[in-house]
Formats: structure tokens, C-alpha cells, sequence
């Protein structure tokens, strides 16, 4: 004989299936989107400045504004690799 509470009404398995889905508050679930959104934001935006670096390196002139502008895509790019390697270590752990 089962201790079971007899109040308690028997559940079907396609119950149980969706009760496994099901989320609970604070497990930390929500924030794999959030993430997502956040890895893929970075990730793009470092390769957008790499590559303007490479273009503005091979095909610029080599006036002021340039190198500039060569220097904050070179910075863009470093502090996104950074980011980058944050990210992830931050989810591993």
C-alpha cells in the first residue's frame, strides 16, 4: 500500500511531462536569453571592428582622421575580445 495523501489527485504522465518543462523561479533559466542576446551583441560588434580596422588599414589614406578612426576600431575590438573571454568565463563558473 502507497503513503499517499488521499486528498491528492493521481496525475497523468502528460502532466508530469509538462511539469518537467516548467521552470521554477530562480533557477537561473531566465537568463539564458538574456545572455544569448548579450554574447551575440558583443560577438558581432567585435568582428564589425576588426573588420573596419582591416578596411580602414588596407584602404584608408593616411591622414589624421584615419588613424583615428583605426585606433578606436583596434581599442573596439581588444575590449570586445576582453568581453568576449568575460562572458564566458563568467557562465562557466
Amino acid at each position: 500500500m502507497k503513503n499517499q495523501d488521499p486528498r491528492r489527485k493521481p496525475v497523468s504522465p502528460h502532466e508530469l511531462e509538462q511539469q518537467k518543462d516548467r521552470h521554477a523561479p530562480g533557477d537561473g533559466s531566465d537568463l539564458m536569453p538574456r545572455f544569448k542576446l548579450i554574447f551575440s551583441t558583443v560577438a558581432a560588434l567585435t568582428v564589425l571592428a576588426l573588420i573596419l580596422n582591416v578596411l580602414l588599414a588596407t584602404l584608408g589614406n593616411d591622414s589624421e582622421q584615419v588613424r583615428a578612426a583605426a585606433e578606436a576600431c583596434s581599442t573596439t575590438y581588444k575590449m570586445g575580445f576582453g568581453a568576449i573571454v568575460g562572458l564566458i568565463g563568467g557562465r562557466v563558473t
